[in-house]
């Protein structure tokens, strides 16, 4: 008897663990203030503040994402790799479709990696 319930508490626990596992991809559903942007071309102050001047990134658990402000208005889907590395975004408006590592995902922070830029966001609570 004591080793039934010892097989069903490994098995509860190893249940706990995997379905844990799979959050840090839900904190990216949220709406995200972008606060830096940094390139590998030098950019003067004004247009660095003018590409970060109200720009949001809005991402759904279903999959779909907008982005306004600053940064340019756009919408599409978007899928995360199965370690939560990778973020890949299509826009149904034609724009185009990338792909950014992503640097940093938790519930208050989010950096995107993507040619050379980082965009660095907090979460909007």
């Amino acid at each position: 008897m004591k080793n039934i319930k010892l097989i069903g508490l490994t098995f509860l626990i190893g249940l706990f663990l995997i379905s844990c596992g799979g959050k840090k991809g839900a904190d990216l559903a949220k709406t995200w203030q972008v606060t830096a942007i940094e390139t590998e071309t030098d950019l003067p102050d004004s247009l660095r503040n003018a590409m970060i001047a109200n720009s949001k990134m809005a991402f759904t658990k279903d999959g779909a994402y907008t982005t306004t402000g600053g940064i340019g208005a756009d919408q599409g889907t978007y899928t995360l790799d199965e370690d939560v590395k990778n973020l890949s975004t299509v826009s149904s408006a034609g724009k185009s479709s990338e792909v950014y590592t992503i640097s940093k995902l938790d519930k208050d922070n989010l950096i995107l990696i993507n040619r050379g830029s980082t965009v660095t966001c907090i979460a909007i609570k």
